[in-house]
């Protein structure tokens, strides 16, 4: 299978699921005379169908790196964590689970592309949520590492064996490859993280827990301008 065929196989799995889930809603919403259970049908819809629009913008976004169109600023990143948690509490509400935050006190300034950036957490911040248990919470912290800018998002789902880890970590930026312990996923968000960062000379790392759960990590280069509190 050659490397578009991987990425059109892995772009239809990744849409199949909240596709197939929204049309179970609706014909769900359908059935039901409660006005309590169309209120939560209706509210789950909404959820579902504005994952799908995010996952297609940020494909979008994806196929426009290679043309140049992106300009790079500074930004503060402890204030973009803010802003996407805040967008994406009613979801993890929604899962029975919570965002929580762990950021550093220290000015955090990256140089990138906001509009790339935010798709960028949102989906690492989305990707935690769908794969956590209810009950469970979703991590998302900043720190200063050297010349970069960190943001690690740490979900409590399932742990991938060793094996699957060392592939997943080799496949990063190359292609979407499907994760056997997380049926919902393709890889695909994944990939589309990776490649948002290598647009902005960042870098994608994992963290496998043997407790439970995986740790993603968003490395950005510093902004030299780090007295630049607010952008």
């Amino acid at each position: 299978m050659s490397e578009l065929e991987g990425s059109a196989v892995a772009v239809a799995h990744e849409l199949k699921t909240p596709l197939v889930l929204l049309r179970q809603l609706t014909l769900a919403l359908e059935r039901s005379d409660d006005i309590s259970e169309q209120s939560e049908i209706i509210k789950r819809l909404r959820f579902t169908s504005e994952r799908s629009l995010r996952l297609v913008d940020s494909l979008t976004k994806t196929a426009r790196l290679e043309d140049a169109l992106f300009e790079f600023e500074p930004v503060q990143m402890n204030n973009l964590c803010m802003s996407v948690v805040d967008e994406l509490s009613p979801l993890a509400q929604a899962h029975e689970q919570n965002l929580k935050l762990r950021l550093t006190r220290q000015p955090l300034v990256a140089v990138g592309n906001r509009d790339l950036l935010n798709s960028l957490l949102t989906g690492m911040i989305d990707n935690a949520i769908q794969h956590n248990p209810a009950g469970a919470r979703v991590e998302v912290a900043s720190r200063l590492h050297g010349g970069e800018a960190v943001v690690s998002v740490r979900d409590f789902g399932s742990t991938i064996d060793l094996s699957d880890f060392r592939a997943l970590k080799e496949s990063i930026g190359k292609r979407a490859l499907p994760i056997s312990a997380r049926p919902l996923s393709s890889g695909l968000g994944l990939f589309i993280a990776s490649q948002f960062l290598t647009a902005m000379d960042g870098r994608l790392s994992i963290e496998r827990h043997y407790s439970g759960g995986m740790t993603f990590s968003a490395h950005v280069p510093l902004s030299r301008q780090l007295s630049l509190l607010e952008v």
